[in-house]
C-alpha cells in the first residue's frame, strides 16, 4: 500500500511549524513575565489541556496561559530541563530520564494512563514473525521505547530499533521502510486508519502503565504553589468533561491537532484520562528504565513524586 504523501506531509508541517511558531512567541512572552508558559505534546495525550484551554477553565481561575508545542515527549523534557517554561504536560519516561541526570523536577499529577501501541504494516498471525525486523521508536526512555523492550521480553523477539518522531514513523511504516512502529496516540490510530494493523497495546502488557503527567521544577512549585494548584484543578475539570462529553471533547482536540474528529474519537478510547498518581506504578516505571538502560541508577520516586497538590485539592486521601 502506498500512502498519500499529502496527508503525511501535512502532519509533519503542522508539527514543525506549530512548534516553532509557538516557541518563538512563547519565548518572548516568557521574558516579559506576564504569562504562564506551558510545554505541551502535540497529540491527544494532552487532550485535557486542549479542553481546558478551549472551555476557558484557565481564564476562570485567573491563569493567563501561553503554550509551546513539541512533537515528542523527549524534546519537551529537554526543554523543561533548560527551564524554557513553567509547567509541562509530558510522558513520564522522558522527564524521569532528565530527573535522573539531576534536573530538579517533580510530578504533581497525572493526565492519563496508556496511549501506546505497536502497529505493523501487514496482517501477521504471530509477533514472533517479526523477530529481527526494523521497528521505529521515539528514542531511549520514551514510553514507546519502553513498550518495545517490554514486547521483546514478553514475546522473546528482537527488533532493530530505529529512532524516528511519530509523524515520520507513520510514513516509514506504511511505505514499508520498516515493518513495525511503536507509536503514541493519536499517531497509532492514524496509522491503522491508513492501512496498518494494531497488534499490541500498552494495556495488554501493563494494565496500569503511566502515561503523561503534569511536571514543574521544584523552585517554581515553591514560589508559585497557588498557580500550580489552579492549573491542576483546571486539568481535573477538563478530564471530567472528557469523560462526560467524549464526542465534544474529540471535536476540541481535533481542532487543536488539525486532525479529523473520527480519528480523535477513536484514538482517545485508548487512553484513560486521570490526575491520580499511582506511586507504585511510577516506581515500576523507573525500575524498568533502569533495567533497559535508559537511566544509569535506580530512582527513589519519593523525591520525584509530589502529592501535596492533589491532597490540597481533595483529589487523594490525606
Amino acid at each position: 500500500m502506498r500512502v498519500s504523501f499529502r496527508v503525511l506531509a501535512l502532519l509533519a508541517i503542522v508539527a514543525v511549524l506549530t512548534s516553532g511558531l509557538y516557541y518563538i512567541h512563547a519565548y518572548t512572552v516568557m521574558r516579559s513575565g506576564k504569562e504562564i508558559i506551558v510545554g505541551v505534546e502535540l497529540n491527544d495525550h494532552s487532550a485535557a489541556f486542549w479542553v481546558a484551554l478551549d472551555n476557558g477553565y484557565f481564564e476562570e481561575l485567573g491563569l493567563n496561559i501561553e503554550y509551546m508545542t513539541f512533537s515528542t515527549g523527549l524534546e519537551l523534557a529537554v526543554a523543561l530541563s533548560r527551564g524554557d517554561f513553567d509547567i509541562a504536560l509530558a510522558c513520564v519516561g522522558p522527564v524521569m530520564v532528565m530527573y535522573s541526570r539531576g534536573v530538579p523536577v517533580v510530578l504533581v499529577a497525572m493526565t492519563h494512563l496508556h496511549g501506546y501501541s505497536m502497529v505493523v504494516n501487514e496482517n501477521i498471525s504471530d509477533i514472533e514473525e517479526l523477530s529481527g525486523a526494523k521497528a521505529t521508536v521515539s528514542g531511549p526512555g520514551s514510553p514507546v521505547w519502553l513498550l518495545a523492550h517490554m514486547v521483546m521480553d514478553e514475546y522473546n523477539v528482537s527488533f532493530d530499533l530505529v529512532k524516528m518522531p511519530p509523524f515520520v514513523a507513520v510514513n516509514a511504516l506504511l511505505n514499508h521502510q520498516v515493518r513495525a512502529s511503536f507509536l503514541p496516540e493519536h499517531y497509532a490510530t492514524l496509522a491503522v486508519r491508513l492501512g496498518g494493523y494494531r497488534v499490541v497495546t500498552s494495556q495488554e502488557l501493563w494494565r496500569g502503565m503511566p502515561g503523561s503527567g503534569i511536571f514543574v521544577r521544584k523552585d517554581f512549585l515553591i514560589n508559585h504553589r497557588d498557580i500550580v494548584k489552579k492549573f491542576v484543578y483546571a486539568i481535573y475539570r477538563a478530564i471530567n468533561f472528557i469523560k462526560e462529553n467524549p464526542d465534544k471533547a474529540a471535536v476540541i482536540v481535533a481542532k487543536h491537532l488539525a486532525s479529523s474528529v473520527d480519528i480523535m474519537s477513536e484514538s482517545m478510547k485508548y487512553l484513560d484520562y486521570s490526575v491520580k498518581v499511582n506511586r507504585t506504578a511510577i516506581q515500576q516505571y523507573a525500575d524498568l528504565l533502569h533495567r533497559y538502560g535508559a537511566i544509569d541508577h535506580v530512582i527513589d520516586v519519593d523525591e520525584f513524586v509530589e502529592l501535596s497538590i492533589l491532597r490540597d485539592l481533595g483529589l487523594i486521601q490525606q
